[in-house]
């Protein structure tokens, strides 16, 4: 089990990395029908087993998904539910299917509202600056776009996939945009309106796990007094208490200089953390938060659905 949650924690981390959390959710569901279409046992109860061993690897990956917790619990309470226990051996894949679909919907349609709700920020005439790799962001822009809106687009350059990734949808959306270093933004201070991010999950801590580098910009931004706003489902959120101050993957490299006879150690982190206060606004597909709302919102949500078993440490 070990080999395999450290299997799929790199699947995940170069799949978030590459297509964002949103997507990593989404295509997994997808893949979750394919493997019970194929699925070739009549017998539920193995399913089941199998699928457990799936949950209690989705919920030690490092870091967690919440998105994926939220989605892989959803599923698993259903399967341990009286109805699904007592449906006959030939109808319960059909039951199964038709309830990730359900849920892949449920999904689609949390995203679609969080992009409506995104209408309460005024972007006419405004410059906006993005960073990280955010289906969710690139979707609100998609979405002012559409409604008429006219904005400029500035890149933060940081990892090449990632920033050609927003270069190509900028450019297919017909915004206008430019690039510059995410270390020379200084130049440009005044000439930002507002400054975009996503977010991989809220953690108990109340802080965000982001990409990495987000934090320094949102910090510089924030001195020169430029709102800041996330954009993040709430699907997202992680609803279990963290025992780590640390709650990001951590990596160790032994190096080497490139001329000199001295060996080091390299830390490396997966993402970023960024408390909520540093955020003006926080806008998900239930609601349009302050900091201090959304720290209320989420200790109602920890209440309702805290996942017991999954605990950091």
């Amino acid at each position: 089990m070990e080999e395999k949650i450290k299997h799929f924690s790199q699947l995940f981390r170069e799949l978030e990395a590459e297509i964002g959390t949103q997507d990593l959710a989404d295509l997994l569901l997808q893949a979750l029908v394919v493997s019970i279409k194929a699925f070739k046992a009549d017998d539920k109860s193995s399913f089941c087993d199998q699928f457990n061993d799936l949950v209690k690897i989705i919920s030690n990956t490092e870091p967690r998904f919440g998105i994926l917790i939220y989605c892989f619990f959803k599923l698993r309470k259903e399967f341990q539910n009286g109805y699904f226990q007592k449906l006959p051996e030939k109808k319960w894949k059909r039951v199964i299917l038709k309830r990730v679909k359900e849920i892949l919907k449920e999904f689609r349609q949390e995203i679609k509202k969080l992009v409506e709700n995104s209408d309460e920020i005024d972007v006419d005439g405004k410059t906006i600056l993005i960073h990280d790799n955010s289906r969710t962001v690139r979707n609100v822009l998609a979405h002012y776009k559409k409604m008429g809106k006219k904005f400029k687009v500035v890149i933060a350059e940081q990892d090449y996939d990632k920033t050609h990734n927003n270069i190509e949808r900028m450019h297919k959306l017909g915004v206008p945009f430019q690039v510059i270093p995410s270390y020379m933004l200084s130049h440009i201070h005044d000439n930002i309106d507002m400054v975009f991010f996503g977010g991989l999950t809220l953690k108990d801590t109340m802080n965000f796990v982001m990409n990495p580098g987000t934090h320094g910009i949102i910090s510089e931004f924030l001195v020169e007094g430029t709102p800041v706003y996330m954009f993040i489902n709430t699907t997202k959120f992680s609803l279990w208490k963290a025992r780590k101050k640390v709650d990001v993957f951590m990596h160790k490299h032994k190096r080497a200089h490139h001329t000199k006879e001295i060996q080091y150690e390299r830390v490396k982190y997966s993402h970023d953390r960024v408390p909520h206060t540093m955020f003006e606004k926080i806008i998900t597909n239930r609601g349009v938060f302050t900091p201090d709302e959304l720290k209320k919102f989420f200790d109602k949500m920890m209440k309702k659905y805290s996942y017991d078993e999954v605990k950091e440490g």
